[in-house]
């Protein structure tokens, strides 16, 4: 993912089940610049990202039917470039999923300063690639 040009404002995917975190979650990307496009679910997080140009795809880890870490799996089939960041409140260990993904990890409940310095990151700088020692930090 190269930087967003400037005067452009970034498309962010907000895949998230839990309808007033993602509400929260669109707000707060809306009031930093951005365009958030909700999804209620990795197969409509899917879906929207098959259908649109995304600058950032910013996903929760459980979720019914398809977890976040199947969800970037589908997305890296796509896009190999697109800057992710997953959310979880589960102590799981998705550091390697992060390296092999190419995924930033945030852990709930969510700093607020922090996620704004995580989308900010993504959205300015090329995203580590999948693989990278750099990705899921």
């Amino acid at each position: 993912m190269s930087a967003v040009a400037p005067g452009r404002q970034p498309r962010v995917l907000v895949v998230e089940d839990e309808g007033q975190v993602r509400s929260l979650l669109c707000e707060l990307l809306a009031v930093w610049g951005c365009q958030a496009d909700p999804a209620r679910s990795g197969a409509e997080g899917l879906s929207r990202f098959q259908s649109g140009r995304y600058d950032l795809v910013l996903t929760d880890f459980a979720m019914p039917g398809m977890s976040g870490v199947e969800l970037v799996e589908r997305l890296r089939q796509h896009d190999r470039d697109v800057g992710i960041i997953m959310v979880t409140g589960t102590m799981a260990d998705l550091e390697p999923d992060g390296r092999r993904l190419g995924f930033r990890l945030l852990r709930k409940p969510l700093q607020i300063d922090g996620l704004r310095a995580a989308v900010e990151q993504a959205l300015s700088r090329p995203a580590a690639p999948p693989g990278d020692p750099q990705a899921g930090r």
